[in-house]
């Protein structure tokens, strides 16, 4: 049976070649033509369908490479034989993939715009070097030896750099060969994770605290249990259960997030003789400790501990712009190689050219520059926003005040913040509802507040309509 081109129609879209691959395929996939037939010659098809026979030609021998078609000498090209559930229609095949099912590890999806006023965890990109970072991209962006594979720790001179940051800022105790980079901190958490616990085991982490690393933990299907870290100190050590099956703890001992608590020392000391008598990793989130603004970030856990039970991560990606993805977890030598065999199969290896960027950034002194201007930048921008936030709404407290990119305007009672929320975002602010941030049902309700990535007038304006909007809301419950 030889078959007939009158069936076949040309889309026109794309190229000639590819429009009749999809005519051909689509008549055999619809099983409009039944296998063993013989298609048109090529030079029949050429003239029926005003084309070259190189364009035809091509064609078939693509459908013959798939399968669809078989090439015979002195005869043609013949429909190949399909399974006959291969000949249903999209409806069918729609349906019968529903009936697959995938795990549902209950994470929220990101939505909304990307980008908005008051958004928490962005810096002030309009206030970052650009001119020099792309000077110092363009010195090493045609160096081969960085499009190749990296070290499996990383840029061997970004640790090198970062050792000596580390011991100067957070007093860290750590060599380059006990530093993994990684793409950013939230990446350092997860490899935490797999490290310290197994599926089913369990962990303890703040509440408040931060959402990702809660997704995060559920990723790994661990049980999670929350203390209580809204002490005025961050996290409550007296509320730490004695004994403990948990294998690790989670926490912002630097500035607790969100509520902007700073652990003191004595509270360190009897966390960390806590976590030795029960044989708990500590893991030590230092996300934005760079910003304090009344007195320099206090001696790490992890330099207290002598670098030994606590792992240690931080980012670039706050302190410099998040599109860089940037960060790095510290840990016992007894255990970098297992943090890096999980990063290779989560990731494989983090870009070089950025690492290599970054490392002049530090190495020829433009990073603690740039950190020195943007705290004075930052603590002028909190000092204004907690004196227009407590004059409008004198009632609310006003959280986190002290340290980082944001602040917590916590209501005097409770109301639906997810909901405030959500209509500031049609004003284009991404606030954040407190709500968001709390894991053990505590009856409180507020907005997270971002304060670094606008104007001087971008930033007055949102803070009032965030002000009237709130005031509206607290009569309303009054």
């Amino acid at each position: 049976m030889r078959l007939l081109s009158d069936q076949l129609q040309l889309s026109g879209t794309g190229t000639l070649q590819h429009q009749l691959y999809q005519a051909l395929q689509q008549q055999m996939r619809s099983g409009n033509w039944p296998s063993g037939a013989l298609l048109p010659s090529s030079r029949q098809l050429a003239v029926d369908l005003s084309l070259s026979r190189n364009t035809v030609n091509q064609a078939l021998q693509q459908l013959v490479a798939e399968g669809y078609l078989i090439a015979q000498q002195g005869r043609g090209y013949q429909v190949a034989a399909l399974p006959e559930h291969y000949f249903q229609s999209a409806v069918a095949a729609k349906n019968a993939g529903s009936a697959l099912q995938v795990q549902n590890y209950t994470l929220p999806q990101k939505t909304g715009v990307a980008n908005g006023l008051l958004q928490p965890g962005v810096s002030a990109l309009t206030e970052f070097p650009y001119a020099i970072w792309q000077r110092l991209l363009q010195r090493h962006c045609q160096r081969p030896n960085l499009s190749g594979f990296a070290d499996v720790l990383g840029y061997l001179p970004l640790r090198q750099a970062l050792v000596s940051y580390l011991h100067q800022s957070r007093q860290v105790v750590c060599d380059e060969s006990s530093i993994l980079i990684t793409a950013g901190a939230q990446q350092a958490l997860f490899i935490a994770a797999k490290l310290v616990a197994k599926a089913g085991q369990q962990v303890l982490m703040e509440s408040p605290g931060y959402p990702r690393l809660k997704h995060a933990l559920q990723l790994c299907e661990l049980d999670v249990q929350y203390i209580d870290a809204s002490t005025n100190n961050g996290l409550d050590c007296n509320a730490l259960p004695t004994p403990t099956k948990a294998k690790a703890l989670f926490l912002t001992p630097g500035h607790q997030y969100p509520l902007g608590g700073i652990m003191p020392l004595p509270q360190r000391l009897q966390l960390l003789e806590w976590a030795k008598q029960q044989h708990c990793w500590i893991i030590e989130d230092d996300y934005d400790s760079e910003f304090q603004y009344q007195h320099r970030p206090i001696a790490s856990l992890q330099g207290l501990a002598g670098g030994e039970g606590v792992l240690f991560a931080g980012s670039f990606s706050k302190t410099l712009f998040p599109a860089l993805r940037l960060g790095y977890l510290v840990a016992p030598k007894a255990v970098i190689a297992h943090a890096a065999a999980i990063l290779q199969a989560l990731h494989g290896d983090v870009p070089l050219l950025t690492q290599a960027v970054l490392t002049d950034f530090i190495s020829e002194g433009h990073f603690n520059r740039h950190l020195r201007k943007m705290r004075r930048y930052y603590q002028q921008r909190k000092q204004y926003a907690v004196a227009l936030l407590s004059s409008g709404l004198p009632k609310c407290q006003v959280h986190a005040r002290d340290a980082g990119l944001h602040l917590v305007l916590e209501f005097p009672r409770r109301l639906d913040d997810q909901a405030l929320a959500m209509q500031l975002t049609t004003l284009g602010l991404k606030v954040q509802p407190l709500q968001r941030y709390l894991f053990n049902n505590e009856q409180r309700s507020g907005l997270i507040l971002g304060i670094a990535n606008h104007s001087a007038a971008q930033f007055d304006a949102a803070l009032r309509q965030v002000i009237v909007f709130c005031q509206q809301r607290l009569l309303e419950v009054t």
